[in-house]
């Protein structure tokens, strides 16, 4: 059947495109959901006003999902999964595993065809993960693939070197401690001894 495209079907054509598909196709899925029209006369006359209207509609989203594409950038996400014996995991972290992990950090509903994988992850580790958002609205994630139960190891805080000896350190306190009582009360003393018979003779 030959139809013209109202809205775009990402991976068949944009709107206003006038293409040959299946029968099947067309009656079971564009045609119901209004995302193509048969292409009539009427129809094929519409089309300026269905690109104009198309290309209204791709700058908003675009700009919509660029904004999501800015807060994710480099964005953490985790994923636990059961490790067998071997260090490898049980089953697959897949590309529907990230898509739920970011419709939950952005509250919007991603498809795991947005999540530019390649292959399904099999050992834990760390790894960057493309995101396509929407057409050329692309942004990089971090994914990290932990067993479950993991617990990341914790770091004591940094602290003085243990290689100072701490009698060293506290050397001067030592010496002043070690000075001779005597020497500092020395001019006290003197002046207690003197004869108290000098300080009358006057008399």
């Amino acid at each position: 059947m030959r139809v013209i495209f109202l809205q775009d079907v990402p991976g068949t054509a944009d709107a206003g495109e006038i293409k040959v598909v299946k029968n099947g196709f067309a009656r079971n899925f564009l045609l119901p959901k209004g995302l193509a029209a048969p292409a009539t006369k009427d129809s094929i006359q519409r089309t300026n006003a269905i690109e104009k209207s198309a290309k209204e509609l791709r700058l908003k989203q675009s700009n919509d999902w660029q904004v999501v594409a800015d807060a994710i950038s480099g964005t953490k996400i985790v994923v636990e999964a059961r490790v067998g014996p071997n260090g490898r995991l049980f089953g697959a972290v897949t590309g529907r595993h990230i898509a739920d992990r970011l419709s939950e950090i952005t509250d919007r509903k991603l498809d795991h065809r947005q999540v530019l994988l390649g292959e399904t992850i099999h050992d834990p580790g760390d790894y960057e993960v493309k995101i396509r958002l929407y057409r050329e609205v692309q942004t990089v994630v971090n994914l990290s693939v932990i067993p479950e139960g993991y617990v990341e190891p914790f770091e004591l805080p940094e602290t003085a070197s243990m290689d100072n000896d701490p009698a060293e350190e506290a050397a001067p306190v030592h010496e002043e401690l070690a000075a001779d009582p005597a020497e500092e009360t020395t001019p006290v003393d003197e002046e207690l001894a003197s004869d108290p018979a000098e300080e009358t003779t006057p008399n």
